[in-house]
């Protein structure tokens, strides 16, 4: 018995005493390893891309090579750089342009397609491996993170996309939280109806020569220059939006104070022209800028006109619209709201009723483009103009220490915002009404406040974290969720 005793005891005792290996899994020493693998699988993709004078594709391939490690060798010899102590300097670039065309170009391209396919599912099987590795030692944390690497390469992976708690709904894998919002506001766009036609001739249509169909509820009024179809749904998404945009913010009575907004859709760059001279009566270097751009707001009556080729775009630029003005008056003191939140806000109600984040309010600099100012550009993988898109580059620039800070986006102005600033607002949206609900709302019906000390600062009082606080956990939930 004495025997047993000690045996079990002992027993016990190592049980204790045991700690597996992998229960200390380093994410940092781990990832790193695992991209410095993966960046000599994206070289030799390039090599093969430029062996057959297809540079463009070379460059995107060593391009991520540099993201993964940014002094890879190889990477850089493909570019045509040498290595000058501790600089990397110009020797004989990589041309800019392809060398061959056509149905030389396509058969071309076979081999190191093929190629292409053959490292990437290396490189999605190496990162499944460590994914799983990180789980088996209880870091659940790593295993999310490393996650997003094996989806890069592998977007339907089953066992990642279980991991960071995704669903494939409305043609595309999303957190669960954006597919549940997705849902509600599909519903108040199918319940929402399509107004009253408002008939009689309207003064400022006859001023550029056109007619308009137009549209009336209690607080919207809609006019386009198509038809009267389309003039319905673009009410029916005006109205959806208001009632989003007010459940978003725990806000009732008028969206608009005592106004009713007026939205318009026109169908050539021509009429909008016509709009800003013959009505806004601009002109000078104020008609110019305008000009370039697709829209402009106007006081008589209250609302936004725009025009654009595309329903789609012009459904997501005057509902973004919408959105901001419910916002402004649904604030409890005056004051101008900082442009990454108005950015980030307007996105969010866009991206639950229509499934898009297409208008710009940022890059102004050259108006249509997206600025960037990263050294290596990025091959995102999804669609422009989508959630999808502004999340994976919120990762993206997670992952590789590209983002902005959130006290710098906070000072941010609206001519210096880049595409990095605007995802990063639209994520931030994201996690405080995924998890802070309450917090957000207020936060946003406050004034805001001109200075970016006090924006700062009225963030801290409200959600009662620093921002550096405040930041690690909307980067922890990127992690997980995206």
């Amino acid at each position: 018995m004495r025997t047993m005793r000690i045996v079990l005891a002992t027993a016990l005792l190592l049980a204790v005493a045991y700690v597996p290996v992998d229960a200390n899994f380093d994410l940092a020493n781990e990832r790193d390893k695992l991209w410095q693998w993966m960046a000599d699988k994206h070289t030799d993709i390039g090599d093969e891309y430029k062996k057959v004078k297809i540079h463009t594709q070379a460059r995107r391939e060593y391009d991520r090579a540099r993201e993964l490690e940014p002094d890879n060798r190889k990477a850089w010899a493909g570019l045509g750089y040498r290595k000058r102590g501790q600089d990397w300097v110009p020797d004989t670039l990589l041309p800019d342009k392809d060398e061959v065309h056509g149905a030389e170009f396509l058969e071309a391209r076979k081999k190191p397609d093929a190629k292409r396919t053959e490292n990437y599912d290396k490189n999605a099987d190496r990162a499944r491996k460590l994914m799983q590795k990180a789980d088996k030692a209880g870091d659940a944390r790593a295993a999310r993170i490393i996650a997003g690497d094996v989806l890069f390469y592998a977007p339907d992976d089953a066992e990642a996309r279980k991991l960071k708690g995704h669903v494939n709904k409305h043609d595309a894998w999303q957190p669960e939280i954006t597919a549940k919002w997705r849902d509600e506001g599909l519903k108040i766009l199918g319940d929402a109806g399509f107004g009253d036609e408002l008939e009689g001739e309207d003064e400022q249509a006859k001023l550029i020569e056109q007619t308009f169909n137009r549209r009336k509820s209690e607080f919207l009024i809609t006019r386009t220059s198509h038809d009267s179809t389309r003039a319905k749904m673009l009410h029916r998404a005006g109205l959806a939006t208001i009632t989003r945009t007010l459940e978003l913010l725990g806000s009732e009575g008028p969206p608009f104070g005592r106004h009713v907004y007026t939205i318009t859709q026109l169908r050539t760059r021509t009429e909008h022209e016509a709009m800003l001279t013959n009505v806004l009566k601009l002109e000078g270097d104020k008609l110019d800028f305008a000009k370039r751009l697709s829209g402009h707001g106007q006081g008589e009556p209250y609302g936004y006109f725009c025009w654009s080729v595309s329903d789609t775009s012009a459904d997501d630029m005057l509902c973004n619209t919408i959105s901001l003005r419910v916002l402004a008056h649904a604030q409890t003191a005056a004051g101008d709201r900082a442009p990454w939140e108005t950015t980030g806000f307007g996105y969010l109600v866009t991206s639950q009723v229509l499934g898009t984040t297409m208008t710009q309010r940022y890059s102004m600099k050259k108006v249509g483009e997206t600025a960037s100012d990263h050294e290596v550009m990025p091959e995102f993988t999804k669609k422009a103009g989508s959630p999808e898109l502004l999340r994976e580059v919120a990762l993206y620039n997670i992952d590789f220490k590209r983002d902005v800070p959130l006290r710098q986006l906070i000072a941010t102005e609206i001519n210096d915002m880049q595409q990095a600033h605007a995802a990063k607002s639209f994520s931030f949206m994201e996690f405080v009404f995924a998890e802070h609900r309450d917090a957000a709302r207020k936060w946003l019906r406050a004034g805001g406040p001109a200075k970016p000390e006090a924006r700062a600062k009225l963030l801290e009082d409200t959600f009662g974290k620093t921002v550096e606080q405040l930041e690690d956990a909307w980067r922890e939930w990127v992690w997980a969720n995206y």
